[in-house]
């Protein structure tokens, strides 16, 4: 896979990304929010022992203070160090918290220490640091006075005195908020690879070629410039294979894609011959449920023998052609479209029109594309790119049975409500 390729699934996958970008930095917010607000304050000493005027006497006694400072950082933590600073500041903390809070480090190959502290106030960090420089150097007197009232073997000056912090040094809330976010993205692509990996729905006519046992006649994505010569490519595919007096527009995805039959029903009478679309689609979602779409007693009255053919077929100027509407259907609607009735309407149609174009509803949703089929010259399947996936499609293929199917059209819809795509049929 390219760069490119990984761009594509981004753009399908933003929502994934973004939820869990989202939630990652929503757990880094709530996370910083648990974190108190800390202040250090630092002290640093120099450690020097009593040696004599020599060179030597130097050169040894700054080894012995180097030696000393590595024992000297445990006791700045110390049991002993932490009860006289709560004795000192009187403290409402256990030795072990207050132990926690000191810090003691030299660097490499030097007599020199620094203690560190953290308070929750910048005053308290650094009384609490002072203090804790005043026991320990008190300790270390203790330790090194071998003879009462002699000068201590060693001796620890303070260089720098600790200071009222200038600010907060936690919690690190932007560099939280950051990793948080660079977690998130990672996550979240993550996450959209593997569901698009996992995903099974049809979004390229190669896909589509690959499980249709028939040819794409057409591939339609409406809103683009080409969609029109694409209806037309459509149209001349349809005329050469063979008659196209009558055409079934059956829908091969779970909804209704009314857009392709208006669009071939608009193209046939683009070319002068006088055109009839017939919406048989019982589910509702046919091209005659758009507000735009002429309205008439409808198919539903004439296979009722409430009104002849003649009296339910109106015009649709915008389009250029000749609509039966599907009228008020009811349950017995999709079984008289297996009748003789139905069988007679279509025959006559025929006679009267150069092209007969019907719509019926999803294979998956009804039977009536296999009753509807055998009347017909010609069945195209239609199957929405992005909308439907490689189980549901075999799934149509199969419901379909053995009813001859002349090609395929791979649609891509608009987005926008049911009017707005018919009105982008009638553009195609």
């Amino acid at each position: 896979m390219g760069l490119i390729d990984y761009w594509h699934i981004a753009r399908r996958r933003w929502v994934i990304i973004a939820a869990v970008l989202v939630v990652f930095l929503g757990a880094a917010a709530g996370y910083v929010s648990t974190l108190p607000t800390t202040y250090v304050a630092s002290s640093s000493m120099y450690v020097s022992m009593a040696t004599g005027t020599s060179v030597n006497d130097s050169y040894q006694g700054g080894l012995a203070a180097q030696q000393r400072v590595r024992s000297y950082l445990d006791l700045a933590t110390s049991t002993t160090v932490a009860n006289r600073v709560i004795d000192d500041l009187g403290l409402r903390m256990s030795v072990r918290e207050v132990q926690s809070k000191i810090k003691a480090f030299s660097p490499p190959a030097t007599t020199n220490i620094v203690i560190t502290v953290q308070s929750s106030t910048a005053e308290g960090a650094r009384d609490f640091a002072n203090s804790v420089v005043a026991q320990f150097r008190r300790l270390i007197d203790e330790l090194e006075t071998i003879v009462r009232d002699a000068a201590p073997a060693a001796r620890i000056v303070v260089v720098d005195r600790a200071e009222i912090p200038s600010g907060p040094a936690g919690p690190q809330t932007k560099r939280i908020l950051i990793l948080g976010l660079l977690a998130g993205l990672a996550f979240g692509c993550a996450a959209a690879f593997v569901r698009d990996r996992t995903d099974r729905t049809l979004r390229t006519s190669n896909q589509l070629e690959a499980i249709l046992p028939v040819p794409i006649l057409g591939i339609i994505d409406a809103g683009r410039p080409g969609a029109p010569d694409e209806t037309r490519r459509l149209r001349t595919r349809l005329l050469r294979d063979g008659e196209a007096t009558s055409v079934l527009v059956a829908g091969f995805s779970p909804r209704s894609e009314p857009e392709v039959a208006v669009a071939l029903a608009k193209s046939f009478a683009d070319t002068g011959s006088n055109v009839v679309l017939i919406d048989a689609d019982t589910t509702g979602y046919g091209s005659s449920s758009a507000d735009s779409a002429p309205k008439s007693p409808g198919l539903s009255a004439v296979l009722q023998g409430d009104v002849p053919v003649h009296e339910a077929l109106t015009g649709w100027p915008e389009a250029g052609f000749t609509v039966l509407p599907l009228g008020p259907a009811d349950e017995q609607t999709a079984d008289l479209l297996a009748s003789d009735r139905f069988a007679a309407v279509v025959a006559k149609l025929r006679t009267d029109y150069d092209h007969v174009v019907i719509e019926v509803a999803p294979v998956a949703h009804a039977a009536d594309a296999l009753s509807v089929a055998p009347l017909c010259e010609q069945t195209i399947a239609v199957v929405a790119l992005g909308g439907t996936s490689a189980p549901q499609l075999r799934g149509a293929l199969a419901t379909f049975g053995d009813n001859t199917l002349t090609g395929a059209v791979a649609y891509s819809k608009p987005p926008g409500n049911r009017l707005q795509r018919l009105r982008e049929g009638l553009r195609l």
